[in-house]
């Protein structure tokens, strides 16, 4: 028996040229456990002295970090045109001026003007979905030094098929994907590791993966959980969802699967990182077929 999305055809626009909203970034800002595993690895990483880019940089609270770790430049590179100035104030207010310099772009495509000792980007959700990590931390790469570090450092993506509550408010709303969980959700397989990806080494933006997994229970899977965890920087590992972090994508399938307990069943993702999980295509069937 095989599923798949019937909406996976591939991106007709650019996935990387997406300004995050007001909402989002003050989301981040507002996320104390997240900053704190961002603020710990920076602190971890920068060296005084060292350049840094801060791509996605949104308030800029991430460069200020790297100053006060004792960056010589940090260069906030942010594509929303309003966060520019407010980059630039919070650096004056912190008495950071000196050491951050705002810049206007799309970083999956500005050349920065020198190379970096710290690359940080942490434009992330589960699967890679509508945020496009890859593109930017590949582009960035580049002005790398040899040497160089990049935070976070190492993300794993897990995939498990699931039972998932299709209604709310008296209405079916089983289409489009979701990064809430349910009370009516049920897990029918183990996770499986189906994306490990190390910022520091070159990574294809198309995820075309194939996993097994076992069933844990009978019933019929409607949908995959995608979960992920994060190495912010070396032992700074998260796994446990925060407020605006870690939460997993569920993405609902055309068609129910019959999982019994037990049965290993091979799961097959396909779709551009940065994109909609309604572009994704999946196929679920059982592996001894």
């Amino acid at each position: 028996m095989i599923s798949s999305s019937d909406s996976g055809a591939a991106a007709s626009y650019d996935v990387t040229d997406k300004a995050f909203t007001t909402y989002d970034i003050q989301a981040c800002l507002f996320d104390p456990q997240r900053v704190e595993y961002l603020r710990s690895a920076i602190f971890q990483t920068v060296k005084p002295g060292d350049v840094v880019v801060d791509a996605g940089s949104g308030s800029g609270l991430l460069g200020m970090f790297a100053a006060q770790a004792g960056a010589a430049r940090v260069y906030c590179l942010e594509l929303n045109p309003e966060f520019i100035r407010v980059i630039e104030e919070n650096a004056q207010r912190n008495g950071l001026e000196s050491q951050i310099i705002a810049l206007h772009g799309n970083a999956a495509k500005y050349d920065l003007p020198e190379d970096v000792d710290v690359l940080i980007s942490e434009v992330i959700s589960a699967g890679f979905f509508f945020e496009p990590q890859l593109q930017i931390v590949g582009h960035l790469r580049k002005f790398l030094k040899p040497g160089g570090a990049v935070v976070p450092r190492l993300m794993k993506n897990y995939v498990e098929l699931i039972n998932a509550q299709n209604t709310l408010y008296g209405l079916r709303l089983d289409f489009d994907s979701r990064f809430t969980e349910l009370a009516g959700d049920h897990p029918l397989s183990h996770p499986a590791l189906y994306l490990s990806t190390g910022f520091l080494d070159p990574s294809d933006p198309t995820v075309d993966a194939r996993v097994r997994v076992t069933g844990t229970s009978d019933g019929n899977a409607n949908a995959v959980k995608i979960t992920y965890d994060i190495e912010f920087a070396e032992g700074i590992w998260a796994d446990t969802p925060t407020e605006f972090l870690l939460n997993p994508q569920i993405i609902f399938l055309p068609e129910p699967v019959r999982v019994q307990a037990d049965q290993e069943y091979e799961v097959s993702l396909n779709y551009l990182a940065g994109d909609s999980p309604l572009t994704c295509k999946i196929g679920v069937l059982p592996a001894s077929a």
